[in-house]
């Protein structure tokens, strides 16, 4: 099942880049006008949807370590949302220092959070289980 909700995701977020990003920088930025996003952020964002798809396909391993790493980017948003976002912003903007965070912002990410290190252990431990009663 969780193949199938990243295989969807990666769809969505592969055809449509800009409008992601778009809606992304309304919802988390208070002058989203004001910022510049680096020139590949956006082609960047394209080809993370594509490795969800690909990932979602081919399964097996490939679907595993994504599981681990999801389970990483989660505990990460989660535990020190603050140092993500500081990355984040250095790393995808231009100016970063001209960068104002809407309010509630660390709140929503440790909820995605706790969502993707639950699906990451889930969809984990499903796998595992899956294994032992091979």
């Amino acid at each position: 099942m969780y193949r199938t909700i990243i295989g969807l995701i990666g769809v969505i977020i592969a055809l449509f880049p800009a409008k992601i990003r778009y809606l992304y920088e309304q919802f988390a930025l208070k002058n989203p006008d004001e910022v510049n996003a680096k020139s590949w952020f956006t082609p960047a964002i394209r080809a993370e949807g594509i490795v969800f798809l690909l990932v979602s396909i081919i399964g097996g391993k490939a679907y595993t370590a994504s599981m681990y790493v999801l389970g990483i980017a989660g505990a990460v948003a989660l535990f020190i949302p603050k140092q993500a976002l500081k990355l984040s912003e250095n790393y995808a903007y231009e100016r970063p220092e001209t960068i104002e965070w809407n309010e509630g912002l660390v709140t929503v990410i440790r909820c995605f959070g706790l969502g993707y290190l639950l699906i990451a252990l889930s969809a984990l431990s499903n796998r595992n289980r899956d294994t032992d009663s091979s």
